[in-house]
């Protein structure tokens, strides 16, 4: 079964966007192309989300290939963008390369195009895979940073009535310190008495020995 391919070809020759085409469907792709060849024509192919590769000759009688670049870079989209020319110098491929194009073919060697597309939407598909890593991470550091804030509620001066032990609320209201605590935490109270307080409270049972626990 061939893969399906998605491409946006910014060509002016209908028999060279065929000849590519023809190259990649032996090579096991079933290719659905836009042909374009001005500037107007790539922004508009370009609203399709769906499409999966730029293919770009260099040279165009009505619009060129480093313009072509930068109107797919500008878009955002993360597609690979391989140019496909006669005419591309070694010295001007590398500036190519330099500009953000992804690879270049050559005409008289277009076997190396279904490989150079195979790599470089595996390497399209990690970029994205990297960036949902990363939109994770961000979330959280993010959550945790809120969580770090809830934590960090109780720090600073609390104001502590000396006599009864209630705490002071920004708006001026006293507040039992359990109740104050529970709401500007995630602390669950118990209760019970510390040996102190037995003694203080309830003289009589302060002597009781403990029983031993088997």
């Amino acid at each position: 079964m061939k893969k399906e391919l998605k491409v946006s070809m910014v060509e002016d020759s209908e028999a060279d966007a065929r000849l590519l085409v023809l190259e990649l469907s032996r090579a096991g792709y079933a290719v659905n192309y836009t042909r374009v060849d001005t500037a107007a024509e790539l922004r508009h192919a370009l609203t399709d989300r769906n499409q999966q590769v730029v293919l770009c000759d260099f040279t165009l009688p009505y619009f060129s290939g480093p313009e072509a670049l930068r109107i797919v870079k500008d878009s955002a989209l993360d597609l690979p963008f391989i140019y496909v020319s006669g005419t591309l110098g070694e010295e001007v491929a590398v500036e190519a390369m330099t500009a953000g194009a992804h690879d270049y073919v050559m005409k008289t060697n277009l076997k190396r195009l279904a490989p150079a597309i195979e790599r470089e939407l595996r390497e399209a598909k990690v970029r994205r895979q990297n960036r949902s890593l990363e939109a994770d991470r961000q979330q959280l550091v993010e959550e945790l940073q809120v969580a770090l804030s809830e934590v960090k509620r109780l720090s600073g001066l609390l104001s502590l009535c000396a006599g009864c032990k209630r705490i002071r609320n920004p708006d001026g209201s006293w507040q039992v310190i359990e109740a104050y605590i529970t709401e500007h935490s995630e602390a669950i109270f118990s209760h019970g008495l510390c040996p102190e307080c037995v003694t203080r409270l309830y003289p009589e049972f302060a002597n009781y020995d403990t029983p031993a626990r088997p």
